[in-house]
């Protein structure tokens, strides 16, 4: 019996050393059954999501190379449902696909470009995203409560117009339609989960709120660069390629400028779709 109760003790002590083998985690610090509301589950992230993300390192077409790395921060708390969350400060991570400046056969400059991952710790999650809205540096400033008001979001006019939010915890409306509200972090409102479009709602029911940190709900394009579009927003083939364009001899998405993605799905097969391109451009 004394043997038997010995040997037992050396396998239990002996399991986070296993656990630790075959996850590559510490077991001191990876607590999945604790992560709940406070972590990005490890499945998936529900298609429809709006993630608010600032860039951290600027775009151009006669500079970026194809393959260069891309990455961006997500700028508030994104509800995911069941009181799980993306907290804010996750990574998010992806790589320009082609850049084109004017020359023989273009008359536009146009750079490509997709995120699809997610990183937030040890976890990577493959994802596939969609481009809403793009803010330039200037026009995310304009919009940033503590530097255009006395009262923290006062009278606050989100990028995209019409949207005006009043205080921290007060409402953010459309016209007259109330959508949601401003928290410590920027806009929760609630929209349509296939159309986008702001519906009518209060944040407590039962629909799934949506980060939309500085920027309209009716948000959609590129604000603050002159002629700039979204030629290719990622919705139809290829899926997840987004491409600017403009007029001008270069695209030039400075750091610190913004965009509102749209998560579109994630799984096995487009993680295998990406691990492709990704081969395919040396990432």
């Amino acid at each position: 019996m004394k043997s038997n109760l010995i040997i037992s003790c050396l396998a239990l002590c002996g399991l986070p050393m296993y656990l630790h083998a075959g996850t590559g985690q510490d077991p001191k610090t990876y607590q999945p059954a604790v992560q709940g509301r406070n972590a990005l589950p490890a499945d998936r992230i529900p298609a429809g999501t709006i993630v608010p993300v600032s860039l951290n390192s600027g775009l151009r077409s006669d500079k970026s190379p194809n393959g260069a790395p891309l990455t961006a921060t997500v700028m508030q708390d994104v509800p995911l449902g069941k009181a799980e969350r993306l907290p804010k400060g996750t990574k998010l991570t992806g790589h320009v696909i082609e850049a084109i400046t004017p020359g023989p056969g273009a008359d536009e400059s146009k750079i490509s470009f997709q995120f699809d991952q997610v990183r937030l710790g040890s976890l990577t999650i493959p994802i596939t995203t969609t481009l809403r809205a793009v803010a330039s540096r200037t026009a995310v400033l304009a919009a940033t409560p503590e530097l255009t008001s006395s009262e923290y979001a006062d009278n606050q006019i989100e990028i995209g117009g019409d949207q005006i939010s009043y205080g921290e915890g007060g409402p953010v409306m459309v016209g007259s339609q109330v959508v949601g509200r401003y928290t410590s972090q920027g806009v929760l409102a609630n929209v349509d989960q296939d159309s986008g479009t702001p519906r009518g709602a209060t944040i407590g029911d039962d629909a799934r709120p949506q980060a939309f940190w500085l920027f309209s709900v009716n948000a959609r394009g590129a604000y603050g660069f002159g002629d700039l579009t979204i030629l290719q927003s990622g919705r139809t083939e290829p899926l997840g390629e987004v491409t600017l364009a403009s007029h001008r001899k270069t695209v030039k998405v400075d750091k610190g400028s913004a965009m509102l993605l749209r998560v579109d799905g994630n799984g096995p097969e487009e993680a295998q779709a990406h691990t492709t391109l990704s081969r395919g451009t040396g990432q």
